[in-house]
């Protein structure tokens, strides 16, 4: 059953200003409410984790809204956008904020991923929007299909997907859709010896709805070739014991997040674009 208000959809968001000082002010409310009902974000989570394995810190998203006192208001006319994505709750509230700041109209399609959590701090972000008297500015649609998709996207001026290549791969041909990878890993892996850290990266991605690859190439520069190749790719990541291979994957990777024998989950957030621009 769709969960969204049709008429609320064809409807132009509210008009307004953002001056640098009330743009502050509503910095300085957004972060109070997710201070003060911090608790609530962490049972929310509890309840996700049951489902998926993400874990949220408040204090990520107290980062992420200090990051905005430094953006400049661009306020558009009237821009209407779609954003289609997995739902992680960190790239939730940049797209909120960008949607204020550029005071662009967004209808967020999510799939099914930490529904509990983005419920919270959309409530809480609205919550914001009333109090500044700035109505209709962002609407969410849990659970994408194609049919909800197509019953609103000719409301909209734009069709924007994060992350999800399936989806991408599904409604581009029919669409003009715009593609902004997020955690979207390559890896490759060329020693036996660190298969078991190739099945641990592998699980945990997949439990944290990250897109991840399993390169399968017969040496290193088809691996490389294969990524360079990839522009759906925002990460690399390499399992080797040669420190040959190793310099030459930090050489000739080109335009990826390079991760080599470490890690590629240890930053919370993964690189956030303009998205509305």
């Amino acid at each position: 059953m769709e969960n969204f208000d049709m008429e609320a959809l064809k409807e132009p968001a509210s008009r307004y200003t953002l001056t640098t000082n009330s743009l502050n002010d509503f910095l300085d409310k957004l972060k109070e409410l997710f201070v003060e009902n911090s608790n609530l974000i962490m049972d929310a989570n509890k309840t996700d984790i049951k489902h998926n394995k993400k874990q949220i810190k408040v204090k990520e998203f107290i980062e992420i809204i200090e990051k905005y006192r430094k953006k400049d208001c661009v306020l558009k006319d009237d821009e209407r956008k779609i954003v289609i994505y997995r739902g992680d709750p960190y790239l939730t509230l940049h797209i909120c904020l960008q949607a204020v700041t550029q005071r662009t109209k967004v209808l967020l399609f999510q799939q099914n991923f930490m529904l509990g959590v983005n419920e919270i701090l959309l409530k809480i972000f609205n919550e914001v929007l009333e109090e500044f008297k700035i109505s209709n500015l962002i609407n969410r649609v849990e659970n994408f299909s194609v049919q909800s998709f197509e019953k609103v996207k000719n409301f909209y001026d734009e069709v924007i997907i994060i992350g999800d290549t399936t989806t991408y791969q599904m409604l581009n041909d029919d669409n003009d859709v715009k593609f902004y990878p997020y955690n979207n890993i390559a890896l490759y892996c060329n020693s036996d010896e660190l298969e078991k850290l190739q099945e641990a990266i592998y699980i945990y991605a997949n439990e944290n709805e990250y897109e991840i690859e399993i390169i399968y190439a017969d040496d290193l520069n088809e691996a490389i070739e294969l990524i360079n190749g990839d522009e759906q790719k925002s990460i690399a990541v390499l399992l080797t014991k040669t420190d040959d291979d190793k310099e030459k994957f930090f050489y000739e990777i080109k335009n990826k997040e390079i991760f080599v024998n470490e890690n590629p989950f240890k930053k919370e957030v993964g690189k956030i674009y303009n998205y509305l621009k």
